[in-house]
């Protein structure tokens, strides 16, 4: 709103003219839009981080994007967050759109169901769940995971504490060995 260009204030026309798109002639509008004139900066916005997942997934094959990453100096980390944190407010449209493209909302839940996953592949190899601490399965920390499940079995979910029990999870080798 305060760029000014040879003096004349051109952020303030231009942020009117947003704002009185309705009141602007058909013919304006026209001339406008073939110049490339963006009505809606915050939606121009949107669409720009969601084709920058979008590229991040074709080339990465998910949209599990890291915190401070940067393509093409957007900070599509930094969007992803935002997207993750305003779930609840975000337009319907917006919200199904990234479900579309395999949008992870929640990233310690699906971490999570991974870990539930390949204990779950073990227990059909093994016919069992006392996977050792230092136990990896396809390149994936199993036994990492199993100890962190033990640690927090106390402030755990009751929902996952459940599953676990459901599949004959051993919390206390000691006590199942007794």
């Amino acid at each position: 709103s305060d760029f000014k260009l040879d003096g004349y204030t051109l952020g303030s026309w231009v942020g009117t003219l947003r704002g009185q798109k309705d009141s602007v002639s058909p013919e304006h509008q026209q001339r406008l839009d073939n110049i490339g004139f963006v009505w809606d900066i915050l939606t121009e916005a949107w669409d720009e981080g969601f084709s920058k997942l979008r590229q991040f997934k074709e080339a990465n094959g998910h949209c599990k994007v890291p915190g401070g990453f940067q393509l093409d100096g957007f900070k599509l980390g930094q969007w992803v967050g935002v997207q993750r944190t305003s779930k609840d407010s975000l337009f319907p449209e917006r919200k199904q759109r990234l479900d579309d493209i395999g949008f992870v909302w929640d990233t310690s839940a699906e971490a999570w169901e991974r870990g539930f996953s390949k204990l779950l592949q073990f227990k059909e190899a093994n016919g069992h769940c006392k996977v050792p601490s230092d136990f990896k399965l396809d390149g994936y920390k199993l036994g990492s995971w199993v100890t962190r499940q033990k640690n927090i079995k106390k402030s755990g979910s009751p929902e996952r504490k459940q599953r676990l029990d459901n599949i004959g999870f051993v919390w206390d080798i000691l006590t199942e060995a007794w």
